[in-house]
C-alpha cells in the first residue's frame, strides 16, 4: 500500500509549495480515520501520474499555523497547488478515481 511522505517541519513544507508543478497536500490527524483511507488513494493517483503530480502529507495538529492560512476547518482536507499557487481544495473521503477527476480539471484551467 502506497503512502505520503510527511513533511514535518516549516523548511520542507515551504520547499514543497514553491516547487514547480502539480502538489496534492493532504492535511490529516493521527487519529483520523478517513484519513488513513483516503492515503493510499492520494499516492496511487501520484505515483499513476508518471511524475506530473506530487503529494505529501502534513499532520494539522503538529503545524496548527498551516490551518488559518489555508482556510483548513476539518480533515482530511486536500489542498492542490499548481506552481507554488493554491488552486483548491476538498475536504472529506473521495475515491481514487474521483481524485484523479479533480486533479486533472484542476490541471486544465
Amino acid at each position: 500500500m502506497a503512502t505520503l511522505s510527511e513533511l514535518t517541519s516549516a523548511e520542507p513544507v515551504v520547499a514543497a509549495l514553491a516547487a514547480p508543478g502539480l502538489l496534492v497536500l493532504g492535511v490529516y490527524t493521527q487519529n483520523c480515520v478517513i484519513c488513513r483511507r483516503i492515503e493510499p488513494m492520494v499516492a496511487a493517483v501520484a505515483i499513476g501520474s508518471g511524475g506530473a503530480v506530487r503529494a505529501h502529507k502534513l499532520d494539522a495538529e503538529r503545524h496548527e499555523e498551516f490551518a488559518p492560512k489555508y482556510d483548513i476547518r476539518g480533515v482530511p482536507t486536500l489542498l492542490l497547488f499548481r506552481d507554488g499557487r493554491l488552486v483548491d481544495h476538498r475536504s472529506g473521503f473521495s475515491t481514487a478515481s474521483a481524485l484523479r477527476d479533480w486533479i486533472s480539471a484542476k490541471a486544465r484551467e
